[in-house]
């Protein structure tokens, strides 16, 4: 069998040759060649997609586990560098590497002719090498470091363009809001070792050591767990973009198409909801904190959708549309259906980066262009890239047949389900899926339906994208229609969840046998509803945007760093926790610096003072130094006498 540290081994080595060739050929006005650097920078994550695949098919029905060697190892911490695959990790592995192969692909024709060619694919295959130690480690403590990786690659690629300060302005924000959120991951991590010690951080021991807590050790450590909890989703609203932590997303668009695609589909914003789902034995036991998740998940999931019926910027829509659908995964979680979250997740991956990379395809047919105001009419001139954006907002709808019809109504049947407030966060959600089909609908119709807007100039330009570019895009249109199938329980397919339910399973069941099992109803009822939310919201956006669109005024740039709707959370991050932070800092600052050295150059000057006074009279005079004994001596005398010998 193929060993596992063979799966990050590949992007690994391909982000080394790349960074080399990129640092050899920095100084060369003509760089490296495309086609070498292009091959090498698709061929690694695809080497490591095949492993994948190799070793899914041969993964026994208890998963995969592997010590490569010992990391840490003092008193009262120990910690292994270690690999686990099992269901879970299969299936985040299979669409990060496949669908991170695909955008590689992609990337090709989209970056062609940039400065930083091969320094853009570095970053790509970092990015890829990170995400797979995230998910593919034993160990919290080894994910972390994929979930630093994944941030510091965020970083590199949202201000890929660093000549414009917007972009760097962009990519500072993502890097410090994710550092806000992972320092949730780190106290969650001491929490869980003041518990049980470091042993805890490892998942196959913090599972064994949830199951047999029960009575009074329960309601022992329930707090500190608790609180773990709490911590854990901190980190995971930071990596996934909810409330309040979401606001580096919408502006993380400056940065290039594909990684945009990287970023929202297959690899960052998914690792908050995969962490929940490695840690779902312990969310069970803390129903306050799934509550907390719930109800952020859904202020996230509709927040966000109405955000996206008010932008312009095609990727801004995008950008909300990803926000809002993590919302929807979150809220499954916060209800205990892990498997039914991830299952979304998956489904996701197709339909968000055939979108985003269809966008990409918009905006190099038309020389930069991302407003949609500026667009239209591009069904005919774009024909194969309008096609695949409709399957894939199809799909992001819920339209029958099409993947996020199965994971979407799923997620709506668990809600439903899931207790006294079960109707009423359904109401919510379905509400949000038809406020989806309205601002998907309104980017399909601006985009592609109607007349050119854009500049005579402009419209003679217009293209198809390369082949290179068309086929990835291609293939995910393909996996935006049948990757559903994987979980079609009304035609009796259900392999998606037999492959979870080693790893969720358990700790699902034990959550609803505690609530006295789980209810039934028509699913058909569900799938009913959720075709009329979306067949609505279509009808809404045709009556709405189907008609003449304004012109837009002004530049046709697109926004630049700082997106609309994200003010809100902007000015609380601002006036609580900026501001309070900086006059700490400044308070800390002026103790330090005036105070504390006030008082520490009194200190030394008495000090120099007394020393100069008592070095004065250290004279070798010895008749002096007689009399000076004399009269002290006297002096004490006289004391003892006036005071009665009390001293």
């Amino acid at each position: 069998m193929l060993p596992l540290w063979f799966i990050p081994l590949f992007p690994l080595i391909g982000t080394i040759l790349l960074g080399a060739i990129a640092v050899i050929s920095s100084g060369s006005k003509k760089g490296p060649a495309e086609g070498i650097v292009g091959t090498l920078a698709v061929a690694f994550p695809t080497f490591a997609f095949a492993s994948v695949v190799l070793v899914a098919y041969t993964m026994p029905v208890g998963g995969i586990r592997e010590t490569l060697c010992n990391w840490i190892d003092i008193p009262l911490f120990r910690a292994d560098i270690g690999f686990l695959f099992d269901g879970l990790t299969r299936v985040m592995l299979l669409f990060i590497t496949g669908i991170g192969a695909l955008i590689t692909l992609y990337s090709i024709g989209y970056m062609h002719g940039d400065r930083g060619f091969a320094r853009f694919f570095s970053y790509i295959n970092l990015f890829l090498f990170s995400m797979i130690v995230l998910v593919l480690s034993d160990s919290l403590l080894f994910t972390f470091l994929g979930w630093e990786g994944v941030g510091l690659c965020s970083y590199l690629l949202i201000g890929f363009w660093n000549k414009d300060l917007n972009n760097c302005k962009a990519a500072n924000k993502a890097f410090i809001v994710n550092r806000v959120g992972d320092i949730g991951f780190i106290l969650g991590m001491l929490c869980l070792i003041t518990i049980g010690g470091s042993s805890l951080l490892n998942y196959e021991s913090l599972n064994a050591f949830v199951r047999m807590l029960s009575g009074d050790m329960l309601a022992t450590v329930l707090p500190i767990l608790c609180l773990a909890g709490v911590l854990f989703f901190v980190g995971c609203t930071g990596k996934s973009a909810q409330i309040p932590l979401l606001t580096w997303l919408p502006d993380a668009m400056a940065g290039p198409t594909p990684v945009s695609a990287l970023i929202h589909a297959a690899t960052m914003v998914t690792s908050g909801v995969y962490l929940l789902a490695r840690l779902s034995s312990m969310f069970v036991l803390i129903p306050v904190v799934l509550d907390i998740i719930t109800w952020i998940g859904l202020l996230t999931a509709f927040w966000a959708a109405v955000a996206g019926l008010f932008q312009n910027d095609i990727k801004k829509v995008l950008a909300y549309s990803t926000i809002s659908q993590l919302g929807y995964m979150f809220m499954a979680a916060g209800v205990v259906a892990f498997d039914a979250s991830i299952f979304h997740v998956f489904t996701h991956a197709f339909f968000k980066a055939a979108l985003f990379l269809g966008a990409g395809a918009i905006i190099h047919a038309l020389s930069g262009e991302q407003d949609m105001r500026k667009m239209g009419g591009m069904i005919k001139k774009t024909p194969v890239t309008a096609c695949v954006m409709i399957f894939a907002f199809l799909a992001i709808i819920g339209f029958p047949g099409f993947a996020g019809f199965w994971s979407k109504d799923l997620i709506l049947e668990k809600l439903y389900v899931s207790g006294p407030m079960g109707p009423a966060l359904y109401g919510v959600a379905l509400l949000t899926a038809v406020i989806t089909a309205v601002y998907m609908g309104r980017l399909i119709v601006m985009t592609f339906f109607g007349s050119y807007r854009g500049s005579k100039e402009s419209e003679a330009h217009i293209h198809e994208a390369p082949v290179c570019m068309l086929f990835p895009m291609l293939v995910l249109s393909l996996g935006s229609i049948f990757a559903g199938y994987l979980w079609a329980e009304a035609i009796g397919l259900d392999f998606f969840k037999e492959t979870l339910a080693p790893v969720v399973g358990g700790a699902q069941n034990l959550y609803f046998a505690a609530k006295g099992g789980v209810s039934h109803v028509n699913p058909l009822i569900f799938a009913g509803l959720g075709t009329a939310a979306a067949l609505l919201g279509i009808f809404l956006a045709l009556v709405l945007f189907g008609g003449r669109v304004p012109q837009a005024k002004g530049s046709s740039a697109p926004e630049g760093y700082k997106a609309t709707w994200t003010f809100l959370f902007d000015s609380v991050h601002k006036y609580c926790g900026i501001i309070p932070v900086s006059v700490l800092a400044w308070l800390a600052e002026m103790v330090v610096d005036k105070i504390l050295q006030g008082v520490q150059w009194t200190v030394g000057s008495l000090a120099e003072i007394l020393g100069d006074g008592t070095r004065n009279l250290q004279v070798r005079k010895l008749r002096l130094q007689i009399a000076l004994s004399i009269a002290g001596t006297a002096a004490l005398i006289i004391i003892v006498l006036v005071t009665g010998g009390l001293i």
